[in-house]
């Protein structure tokens, strides 16, 4: 997905063709870094060569049109892995080493000597979250929190409309993938304007958001045609479901698929798709809720077999919801 630029492929050509030595701060590869950094928070690239990497060094590395920001395990072979574990995708190509990480105003610089304690780190982060049972406890215990405080919470949020978003609507939803999108705020301007702001007669796929009285946007969601990422899968998918923290488990993700289901069933699309890690049980359970089925076989395999061309590496349960003429 795009980050500081028009499209994930672009920015990827964009960085490749920077000389070495080069430093820049590049948006959105914070989700291979869990729970150190958000999808949106920034990484401080150094453009150079394999020579400059060591076990412990943190590359972003690039494969097909996708860029990730992964913990060097290994030189020689050269294996890469995500900051709680998973199989990397064989091939990457390396566009450089992180020198550090920025979470809103804090900044974590990642100089050479901290390469043993960040092995360690993941090794051990790893070790425990590739557990199925791990990651259960995990989210039991974050769903007994977030049901506890869910009342405190909504009396502090107060109401909020659940709409199509709108041209207007553009510096809130540029404020919000500041924080919480991998896509930039170059592509939401283009897509805005040229496809989910334009009147109802010409209007080409659909975004929704969550907007509290002061207009601040506390949850996205957006579906649209896949072949605007390089990827050849025909149909509207739903591309992004990002909710604020404080305003989950209050229905929110539900509202906001519901409202792109109404706009994609009224722009006459005979279905809606959504591809979805098959660990995000809570997404799961919010489609399949909304009339979403399993795919046939065939699109299962075929979606997959995409993203592991374009460096995925977590399997995808892919889900349809026909929309009836």
């Amino acid at each position: 997905m795009p980050s500081g630029g028009v499209s994930t492929a672009e920015l990827a050509d964009l960085l490749a063709a920077l000389p070495f030595g080069h430093r820049l701060w590049v948006r959105g590869m914070g989700r291979c870094l869990y729970p150190l950094l958000r999808s949106g928070d920034a990484v401080r690239l150094l453009r150079c060569g394999p020579e400059r990497l060591a076990r412990g060094d943190v590359a972003l590395v690039r494969h097909g049109p996708r860029l990730a920001a992964q913990v060097v395990l290994s030189t020689e072979p050269w294996v890469t892995e995500s900051l709680l574990g998973g199989t990397d995708v064989a091939g990457g190509e390396l566009v450089g080493r992180i020198i550090a990480l920025k979470r809103g105003r804090w900044v974590m610089r990642l100089p050479r000597p901290t390469r043993p304690a960040l092995f360690l780190l993941q090794r051990t982060l790893s070790g425990v979250w590739t557990k199925p049972s791990s990651r259960a406890v995990f989210r039991h215990l974050r769903d007994l929190f977030s049901g506890w405080t869910k009342p405190l919470r909504r009396q502090f949020v107060g109401p909020l409309e659940i709409r199509l978003v709108r041209p207007d609507d553009l510096d809130a939803l540029l404020a919000f993938a500041t924080e919480r999108l991998v896509v930039s705020g170059t592509f939401l301007r283009r897509q805005l304007r040229d496809r989910w702001g334009l009147p109802q007669d010409r209007r080409v796929g659909a975004a929704a958001g969550a907007f509290d009285a002061q207009g601040h946007l506390l949850g996205f969601a957006w579906a649209d045609d896949y072949h605007q990422e390089g990827l050849s899968l025909d149909g509207f998918w739903v591309r992004s479901l990002v909710v604020s923290p404080k305003v989950r488990r209050m229905g929110v993700a539900t509202a906001l698929v519901r409202c792109l289901v109404e706009e994609l069933h009224r722009q006459g699309a005979d279905r809606l798709q959504a591809d979805i890690d098959e660990d995000n049980t809570a997404s799961l359970r919010t489609f399949s809720g909304l009339g979403f089925q399993p795919a046939p076989d065939a699109l299962t395999v075929a979606t997959n077999q995409q993203w592991d061309a374009a460096g995925g590496s977590k399997r995808l349960v892919v889900l349809v919801r026909p929309l009836p003429a």
